[in-house]
C-alpha cells in the first residue's frame, strides 16, 4: 500500500542530477574548487570522493582531483583540504534558534548540578548584576531539574522566595516543560487553590492544594502571559547570536520546531538585512485549545504562510512555512512524569534499604485526545501542511500514528510529510507503522547519554523492559523508518558531535561523573553511516528539500562544511571533540577557521 522507506531518501535524486541547467558549459571555470579531501557525499551508496566544484552556489563536479582540474579558471578559488572531510551541511530536523538564542543572551545555569544554595547563589548574582526594576520579571534559563544536588533535592517557590529581591522570577528548565516561579510571579499571575488547570498543562500543588511554583506545560502561560512584550529588536538579537552559533557549528539548515510570528518576524527582519545565513524551514504552534477547532488552526496557520513562506528553494537562504507543530505530552523524566504511557509509571514501596518498585496510577497525560486530533491531522494535511508532533511516551505516540493512519485513509496519496517528535518510549508493536505510516521518527540522540535526564529522572519509574527499550533508535530503523535529527537546542547545550556519539554508542563523554558511565539500555546503536545520513539526507527529505541539499551531488546546492577530524574514522572517545573548520551556504562561505586560506 505504501511505498518502501528505503525509497523515501531518494525521491527526487534521480531528477536533480539533471537540473544543474544554468545555461552554461559543464566546463566553465568554478568559484571553488576543492581538492585533496575526503568528500563523505552522503549519496545513495555513501561514496567517498577527493574533490568538489562549486558554481553559482551549486555543485557542478563531485569526483577526483584530476578531473577537478578542468574547472579551475583565473578567478577561481582553489582550496586545498589537506585530506579532511568534507561532507554536506548539517540539517538540524527539530531545534528552537530564537530561545536558543535568547539562553545564550540571559541569565543561564548552564545545566549544571546544583544544590540548593548554589541555585539561589546564581540566581542572586543575576539579580545584582541586573539592571531591572522592582517589578519587572526576571528569566532564568538552564536548569537541570533532575541534577539538583544531592540527589533527590528539589526547588519550589518557597526556595526562590529566599532571593534578596521583591521581583518576580521564573526559572525554565532545561526541557522547556516545566517553569518554576516564586510567590511574587504566582499573585501577579493570579494563581490561587482556586485556578484551573489550563488545556494542555498543569499546575503542581501540595497536599493542601496550595501551587507549588512549579507549572507544567501550558500552565506557563499563566505566568508567561504577565511579562512584558518582547520588541522586535530583542527577537531579532536572539535570533541573530542563534543563526551565528548555529552556522559555527556546521548547520545549513533548520527546521524551527516551534516558530511562532515572533521567529519568523526575526527571521525576516534578519534575511532583509543580509543576515539570514541558514535555511529556515519554519512552524506555527497548534496549542491544545486551538487543536480543538481545525478551522481556526487552518487560518492561523494561512496567516503565517501568506506573510512569510518564501516556497522557492534558491542559493540564498529564505523561510519556508509549511508545518504545523503540537505537543501531545511532555516529558518522562520525574519528578513531572507529563508523557502520557500505555501503563502507568513506576513507584517506590518501602523505605531506602529496601527499595521496591512496582507500577502506580499515573499514566501521564494526552494533551490532544484522538477523537480531536484525527480530524484536524487530517485538515491540515488538506491544506498542504506537515504534521510534527511531539510525542514522548508511547501511549502519545500511539495517539499520534493512529491520528496519521487515519489521515492516509483519507488522503492515501498525500505529499505532507508527518513526522514524530523525540518517541523516546514506542510500543514495538508501532515501530514498523513509522515506515508504512510515512511517518518520520525525528530522534535527539543525546537522550541515549546516561545521566541525570535519561538514568535518575527515568530508569527505575519505567521499570526494566520500558527502560530497555527507551530512545529506540535502532529499533525504529530496522523496522524501515528513516531517522532524521533534531538537536531540540536549547534543551541540551550545543553539540551535534557528543549527540551523534550518543546515537552510535549509547553512551556520553564522561561530564556527567561515574554515576553515568557505560551505556544507557540493551537498545543497539545505530551505524556512523546511518548517523550522518539522519542530520543532512533523511532531514532534508523531512523538510521537503532532498532535491537540494542533504548530499553533495552535481546539480545541488553548495551547502558544505568541513570537519578538522573524519568523522567516519575517529575514535570514540575522540568522536564528541570534532569541529566544524569550515561552513559554506549556497555557495557562500559564511564560516572559515583557516581551511580556505
Amino acid at each position: 500500500m505504501y511505498r518502501s522507506s528505503a525509497k523515501w531518501v531518494l525521491l527526487g535524486v534521480a531528477t536533480v542530477l539533471p537540473a544543474l541547467a544554468t545555461g552554461q558549459s559543464a566546463k566553465a571555470p568554478a568559484d571553488y574548487v576543492f581538492r585533496n579531501g575526503y568528500v563523505y557525499t552522503v549519496d545513495k551508496g555513501d561514496s567517498v570522493q577527493q574533490a568538489v566544484a562549486v558554481r553559482e552556489g551549486r555543485i557542478v563536479y563531485v569526483g577526483n582531483d584530476a578531473g577537478a582540474g578542468s574547472f579551475v579558471g583565473a578567478k577561481t578559488v582553489s582550496i586545498d583540504l589537506k585530506g579532511r572531510m568534507m561532507m554536506p551541511g548539517l540539517v538540524d530536523g527539530h531545534v528552537h534558534p530564537v530561545g536558543g538564542g535568547a539562553q545564550l543572551r540571559t541569565c543561564s545555569l548552564q545545566y549544571l548540578p546544583l544544590t540548593q544554595d548554589q541555585f539561589l547563589q546564581r540566581i542572586q548574582a543575576c539579580l545584582d548584576q541586573s539592571k531591572g526594576g522592582p517589578d519587572e520579571f526576571l528569566q532564568v534559563t538552564g536548569w537541570y531539574r533532575q541534577f539538583m544536588q544531592p540527589a533527590g533535592a528539589d526547588a519550589d517557590a518557597a526556595l526562590l522566595d529566599r532571593l534578596k529581591t521583591t521581583r518576580p522570577i521564573i526559572v525554565a528548565n532545561r526541557d522547556g516543560h516545566q517553569q518554576l516561579v516564586n510567590s511574587r510571579a504566582l499573585a501577579l499571575a493570579g494563581i490561587t487553590e482556586q485556578t484551573p488547570n489550563p488545556p494542555g498543562g498543569s499546575i503542581d500543588r501540595d497536599a493542601r492544594g496550595k501551587a507549588t511554583g512549579i507549572l507544567q506545560d501550558a500552565a506557563s502561560q499563566l505566568v508567561r502571559s504577565k511579562l512584558p512584550p518582547r520588541t522586535t529588536a530583542d527577537a531579532v538579537e536572539d535570533a541573530r547570536a542563534a543563526v551565528k552559533a548555529l552556522t559555527e557549528h556546521g548547520i545549513t539548515t533548520v527546521f524551527d520546531a516551534a516558530t511562532g510570528l515572533e521567529g519568523l518576524t526575526a527571521y525576516k527582519a534578519l534575511q532583509e538585512k543580509g543576515e539570514l545565513t541558514i535555511r529556515v524551514n519554519a512552524t506555527g504552534l497548534i496549542d491544545a485549545s486551538l487543536a480543538q477547532d481545525p478551522a481556526a488552526a487552518i487560518r492561523f496557520l494561512d496567516s503565517l504562510r501568506t506573510r512569510f513562506d518564501q516556497p522557492a528553494i534558491t542559493t540564498q537562504p529564505g523561510i519556508r512555512m509549511h508545518a504545523a507543530k503540537i505537543f501531545l505530552d511532555g516529558v518522562i523524566q520525574a519528578p513531572a512524569q507529563t508523557a502520557g504511557l500505555l501503563e502507568p509509571y513506576y513507584i517506590m514501596i518501602g523505605n531506602g534499604e529496601h527499595e521496591e518498585w512496582k507500577p502506580g496510577t499515573h499514566k501521564g497525560p494526552v494533551y490532544v485526545p484522538g477523537e480531536k486530533l484525527n480530524p484536524l491531522v487530517l485538515e491540515l494535511a488538506k491544506a498542504g501542511y506537515d504534521a510534527h508532533i511531539h510525542a514522548i511516551g508511547d501511549r502519545s505516540v500511539d495517539v499520534a500514528l493512529n491520528a496519521f493512519a487515519y489521515m492516509r485513509s483519507q488522503l492515501e496519496n498525500s505529499p505532507v510529510r508527518s513526522a514524530i517528535a523525540h518517541a523516546e518510549l514506542v510500543d514495538p508493536k508501532d515501530y514498523r507503522r513509522f515506515a508504512e505510516l510515512h511517518v518520520v521518527p525525528v530522534m535527539s540522540y543525546q537522550w541515549a547519554i546516561p545521566g541525570p535526564n535519561s538514568v535518575t529522572g527515568a530508569k527505575n519509574y519505567l521499570g526494566p523492559a520500558r527502560f530497555d527499550r527507551m530512545e529506540p533508535m535502532a529499533s525504529l530503523s530496522a523496522a524501515g523508518a528513516p531517522l532524521a535529527y533534531g538537536s531540540d537546542w536549547p534543551v541540551d547545550q550545543m553539540n551535534y558531535w557528543l549527540a551523534l556519539k550518543g546515537g552510535i554508542y549509547r553512551a556520553g563523554d564522561g561530564r556527567w561523573g561515574s554515576s553515568y558511565s557505560g551505556t544507557l539500555n540493551a537498545e543497539k546503536g545505530i551505524s556512523r553511516e546511518l548517523a550522518l545520513r539522519s542530520i543532512t539526507m533523511n532531514s532534508s527529505w523531512e523538510v521537503h528539500q532532498e532535491q537540494q541539499t542533504g548530499s553533495i551531488e552535481t546539480g545541488k546546492l553548495a551547502d558544505l562544511i568541513v570537519l578538522d577530524q573524519n568523522f567516519m574514522k575517529v575514535s570514540e572517545a575522540d568522536m564528541p571533540n570534532v569541529k566544524v573548520l569550515f561552513t559554506m551556504v549556497g555557495g557562500k562561505v559564511l564560516y572559515d577557521d583557516g581551511v580556505g586560506h
